[in-house]
This record gives structure tokens, sequence and C-alpha cells, in this order.
């Protein structure tokens, strides 16, 4: 699976944005970023990139969130992500990314607590998505059996390919950057369709952005990555809301 040369070497902006939600403690102990309005029934469980918190990455999930979303954005990275001072070293990005291995971390188990803690504010579908490694995390919950989630997948995905989501069995929407490979994309959108799910899996290419625009590396004071980044949460938001109304008919 592929890690992009834009991944390894591009740094975080300095955006602005003043956050809508809270930071929540869940009952095991572990926090999320909460937002979006209390009484809507659709919730999304989120991944961030590997800056963690910033100021695009708080903005994406609010306006998000106002689609008619809870979102609750799961803190991985406690001791604070990717430090920018060491990006250009790949093998060491490789290596602090595996300190938060999907099974040591237990990030299934973190994203079923989030599923919880929404259920508790009414929430009844579920959809699961990242950023970055992020979608690479959302395809191994996607490949949970008996997962509580309808659909996943994400913005500018690391390491997605068609064998990375070989065991999903859930839909996805992938919205690659200028910088992820096309045949990459293509792959994993044939392997998740060959399925017959109850929605087709899709992508939306956004060739005019460079990896990490909707989180750490995204400056949405720029008008061209604030259009691009709204477009984004529209196709998600769609997406997200047709698996939701599908899985909806079955409850």
């Amino acid at each position: 699976m592929s890690l992009s040369n834009a991944c390894c070497n591009t740094p975080p902006t300095d955006a602005q944005w003043k956050e809508r939600g809270v930071l929540k403690t869940l009952d095991n102990g572990r926090q999320v970023y909460r937002t979006g309005p209390k009484d809507a029934k659709r919730g999304i469980v989120a991944f961030y990139d590997i800056f963690a918190w910033h100021p695009t990455t708080y903005q994406f999930y609010d306006r998000l969130a106002e689609k008619g979303f809870q979102v609750s954005v799961l803190h991985v990275f406690t001791a604070g992500g990717y430090p920018p001072e060491k990006l250009g070293n790949r093998d060491e990005l490789m290596a602090w990314i595996g300190n938060y291995d999907y099974t040591k971390a237990d990030l299934y188990g973190f994203a079923k607590a989030a599923v919880e803690d929404l259920r508790k504010d009414g929430v009844k579908t579920f959809a699961v998505m990242g950023q970055c490694w992020g979608v690479l995390m959302s395809s191994k919950v996607a490949s949970e059996a008996n997962s509580p989630f309808c659909a996943w997948g994400g913005a500018h995905p690391s390491f997605v390919n068609g064998e990375a989501v070989k065991d999903a069995k859930i839909p996805a929407i992938f919205l690659p950057s200028k910088d992820e490979s096309e045949k990459d994309m293509a792959d994993a959108i044939d392997v998740l369709n060959s399925k017959h799910m109850a929605i087709k899996s899709v992508q939306h290419r956004f060739n005019n952005m460079h990896h990490g625009w909707t989180g750490g590396r995204g400056d949405w004071s720029d008008p061209e990555q604030k259009k691009e980044g709204e477009l984004a949460i529209d196709l998600l938001a769609d997406y997200f809301g047709k698996a939701a109304a599908a899985e909806e008919a079955k409850l």
C-alpha cells in the first residue's frame, strides 16, 4: 500500500477556525470531539489525519455536522500529532504511525464506544470515515463482522487500494486529491462494487487539490481550497445520507 510523497513532506498550515463542538470523555476514559445538532438521528465517527487537532480539521467536521449529523472524532494521538519538523523522513513517519497500530490501540473498540455515546443522544445510523491514514483505519472498521456502520470512506486516503478493502462489508466513498494513485482508488472501487452492497461505492477526484487539504494541510482562507472543501463535505453528506436511508429502511 502506498503513502504519497506529499503526506511525508507537506507541513500543516497556520489556518484559523474557532471550533463549535466540545472535547468529551467517554465512559472508557478515551476522548472524542463531539459536534453537530443534538436532535440529528444520523451519526459519523471519524479519524483525523496525522496532525490531529488542527483548525481546518475542526472546520471540516463542524461543517459536515451542519449537514444533519452528530459527529464524533476520535482523539487517537493523545501525545499530539506528528511533529511537522520531522517531515521528510518516510521511514520515521511510518514508524510513528505504527505506534498507533489498529489492533494494539484497539481502534475498533474506540469506534464502538463512540457509537454507544452517540446512541445515548438518539443517533440511529452510523458511518465511519477518516482523512489520510484515517481512511485506512475506517477500512479496517468496515471489515469487522457485525460492525454497527452502514458506510465508510474519506478524503485524501493513504494506504488504500484493492487489497486494503477486500474484507470490507459496507460501501465506501473516496475523495482523493491529485497526490493519490488513480489506479489504487479505481482498484478499491472495483473490489467494493463486486460485492453488490446496498449502494454503490464511489469516488470523486480533486485533481486541483493537494493531499491533506481537508485537514491539517488545508487553509480555507484560500477561496479555492474552501470551495473544494465544501464540495467534499456535500459529497460525503449526500453519500452517508443515502447509506443511512438504506439502513433506516431495514430498521
